[in-house]
């Protein structure tokens, strides 16, 4: 009988499995305490909610096999995938969606996000431009600031493209290399993320539109960058073997105005987790998803939203090739220090 039993159990078909159903999630400002969803999210339920208000009315809504997926919860998703800088694979289970629905929403999103971009990156006005070189020599003690610039990396995967060894950078990873411009204030005054890993940070900044903006003298005041830039009238660089005293102090206030740059970098990077990890979009994507941050970014400084602690990673050093610099870049740097610095 037995034996019986298990002939009919064996020709029987196997049970299906249970339908995944999407799980409620949209109180979830109010699942979690505001210390238990700043560890997650990296940003207070304010901050969060704040951020939903902003973009509701551009984010539309989606289905997911059938069930509605509101735009508060496809922003709380993205917020969470840009803080926690793992797979998707977490994020949708906190979430209750599949993994494709993860990377459709965080996409769409970071578009809606992108389009604020004007709004919360700006380059200073000349108004703005004299608070500025006041705040940044009230920081450093170098005259006439009006930014910091630098290159950071920022790791992706590798494209299945025919071009994809130009994402390799000097570090011998993939990434896109990000153009940056800083504020007194630690805020994003200019972003470029358009460029390959192995990009040279000079060649970006001779290729942007700022540059172009400095070139025709629309902007009174200097930007500060390491020697991976070019000497000119309105960018300079340290000295690299400073012999004079003036050329000393120079570089002192040189290194200790431009480290601002550096702090907001770390800053941002320690908010979007995602932006340590590997991105695993294609390179036009892990762009938009770059750019997305920095305004987050901003908005969150310019709300008084308290930075995420500061947490150090092994990074080696690589050095960048210096740029050759001619007689006039020097003649420009020479003059300023002599200036300035005596």
């Amino acid at each position: 009988m037995d034996y019986l039993d298990y002939i009919n159990d064996a020709g029987r078909p196997p049970p299906r499995p249970e339908r995944r159903l999407l799980r409620d999630r949209s109180n979830l400002l109010n699942e979690f305490d505001d210390m238990e969803f700043r560890d997650r999210f990296r940003m207070y339920k304010d901050n969060a909610a704040e951020i939903i208000c902003l973009l509701q009315t551009t984010v539309s809504c989606d289905s997911v096999r059938g069930t509605p997926v509101p735009p508060s919860l496809q922003i709380l998703v993205t917020l969470r995938f840009l803080a926690c800088g793992t797979f998707h694979r977490e994020t949708a289970d906190l979430f209750g969606v599949s993994e494709s629905t993860v990377c459709k929403i965080v996409h769409k999103v970071c578009k809606a996000i992108c389009g604020l971009r004007k709004d919360y990156i700006k380059f200073p006005a000349a108004v703005d431009q004299t608070t500025y070189k006041l705040q940044f020599y009230e920081y450093g003690n170098f005259p006439g600031v009006v930014g910091c610039i630098d290159g950071c990396q920022i790791p992706i995967k590798c494209p299945s493209t025919e071009d994809a060894e130009l994402y390799r950078n000097r570090k011998n990873w993939f990434s896109i290399n990000v153009q940056g411009v800083c504020t007194p204030t630690m805020q994003f005054s200019n972003i470029v993320a358009r460029w390959s890993g192995s990009t040279h940070d000079s060649r970006i900044f001779q290729n942007s539109s700022l540059c172009a903006q400095f070139e025709a003298g629309q902007h009174s005041g200097i930007l500060l960058g390491d020697s991976g830039y070019a000497q000119t009238h309105y960018l300079f660089t340290p000295y690299l073997h400073p012999t004079s005293p003036e050329q000393q102090r120079y570089n002192r206030a040189h290194i200790h105005t431009r480290g601002l740059v550096e702090r907001m970098f770390g800053i941002w990077k320690n908010r979007f987790q995602c932006l340590r990890y590997t991105l695993r979009f294609q390179p036009r994507r892990c762009c938009t998803v770059i750019v997305a941050t920095a305004v987050l970014h901003n908005y969150l400084r310019q709300h008084g939203c308290v930075d995420p602690p500061t947490e150090y990673y092994r990074d080696p050093h690589v050095p960048m090739a210096e740029v050759v610099n001619d007689n006039t870049g020097h003649a420009y740097r020479n003059s300023f220090a002599v200036q300035h610095f005596s």
